[in-house]
């Protein structure tokens, strides 16, 4: 076989530009500690890679927004805290207030402190996260959502939506409030049924007032007081011990109000201290029950009507007003004590409704630290899977690195002695 000066060049060269690649690729491989420095040495595993890389960047944007909302439900709990610590407070005045013999300058000195106790109140419904956004405002985060008026009124500019982030693989998270509910739509009274004393009560010289009731037949309640817009009036003879109940339907709480429906109770006996019961229709079961305190006079009367939504503000301007009375006979302290009772009722439900709000955030913060754990494992076996497909061993490509050095260095020394060789040396 003949062989020339020319296949011998070649050969020579090809070989020592493949150790030379090689060599190249291994060194690059330890500067960067990356197996596929060169993508087409190996594309199924670059392929993995890739994909693994996108999955790890969702969850890192998943671990973001859980961590925003983490901190976004956890303010909303410690503001809903300070609120419900507020509504305690409010309580204890209402109670130390609900007493005739509190001077006129206490209950001036209390109105002062509902002053206060309002402008708190807003102020904490307008909190705000540490980008600037109101926690209550439902989706209208960058709006001011509570407007005191200049008459006392507060004005809800938000909406009743509410705010939500993806915080894991198809799991999108409500992260705020929509104050609409939280604050606003309180259900009055013992959350079915409100009682009012008739303005005429407060020129007599009675005692009566009426507490929150209870419901003892949900079922007729909510057709007599919801479905029909029942109301119930109450009212004494001029014994002050006998009374009827006499029905009416229409508008609630309109003040036309009259028993359209006629009698459901005559002529019953009161004993003070006692509950009375209330029919749906006369000689009926009695599906509603309000207690009375103190001795009612002649034509004292109270209407029984369904809740409806009231705000917490409200509630306190309401005791605002009530210690603002400067009314001091028994038919003026039986009012404000009446007045009192339907704001502790109110501010009762209030209560309640914070407190639900509360329990609603606590687990879903509970969730979303779940979420936040399980996205962490995540990350972490898929960080591992890349590792082994991309991490190159140390040990294994300094040797290769070793082996390809000596293999060049030896295709060198065999070019140069190739390319040294001549037949005339032999002639």
């Amino acid at each position: 076989m003949r062989v020339s000066t020319q296949q011998f060049y070649s050969t020579g060269l090809s070989g020592m530009l493949n150790q030379q690649s090689t060599l190249n690729n291994l060194s690059q491989q330890l500067s960067t500690g990356n197996a596929l420095s060169n993508p087409a040495a190996n594309p199924v595993a670059n392929a993995q890679v890739l994909n693994l890389s996108a999955k790890l960047s969702n969850l890192g944007a998943y671990q973001q927004a859980n961590q925003s909302s983490q901190q976004d439900l956890q303010l909303s709990s410690s503001v809903l805290q300070s609120v419900n610590s507020l509504i305690s407070q409010v309580q204890q005045l209402a109670v130390q207030m609900n007493n005739a013999t509190v001077s006129a300058q206490d209950r001036q000195n209390a109105a002062t402190a509902m002053t206060g106790n309002l402008q708190q109140l807003v102020q904490l419904a307008n909190t705000q996260n540490a980008n600037g956004q109101y926690v209550f405002a439902g989706s209208r985060s960058s709006t001011q959502p509570f407007q005191l008026q200049a008459n006392g009124n507060v004005q809800y500019m938000g909406d009743g939506a509410q705010k939500s982030l993806m915080i894991g693989p198809g799991l999108n998270m409500p992260v705020s409030e929509a104050g609409s509910a939280v604050f606003m739509n309180v259900p009055a009274g013992n959350g079915s049924f409100t009682v009012s004393a008739a303005a005429a009560n407060s020129g007599s010289s009675g005692t009566a007032t009426m507490g929150p009731g209870s419901v003892l037949d949900p079922g007729a309640a909510s057709q007599q007081l919801v479905v029909q817009q029942g109301q119930y009036q109450i009212t004494f003879a001029a014994s002050g011990t006998a009374y009827s109940i006499t029905s009416g339907t229409g508008s609630v709480g309109s003040a036309g109000w009259n028993a359209s429906s006629g009698t459901v109770v005559s002529g019953a006996g009161y004993t003070p201290g006692q509950s009375i019961g209330i029919p749906a229709t006369s000689g009926g079961v009695d599906f509603l029950s309000v207690p009375v305190a103190g001795t009612p006079v002649g034509g004292d009367s109270f209407t029984i009507a369904a809740s409806q939504p009231q705000s917490i503000f409200q509630t306190f301007s309401d005791l605002q007003q009530a210690l603002t009375g400067t009314g001091s006979g028994p038919g003026a302290n039986t009012q404000r004590a009446q007045a009192i009772s339907n704001v502790l009722a109110n501010l009762n439900q209030a209560q309640t409704q914070v407190l639900s709000t509360q329990a609603s955030i606590g687990v879903r913060l509970q969730q979303a630290q779940s979420v936040s754990s399980l996205n962490s494992s995540l990350t972490l076996q898929f960080q591992t899977q890349q590792g082994n497909l991309a991490d190159i061993s140390y040990p294994q490509v300094i040797t290769q690195y070793q082996q390809s050095l000596t293999a060049l260095q030896a295709s060198q020394k065999a070019f140069a002695q190739v390319q040294g060789l001549s037949l005339f040396q032999y002639v």
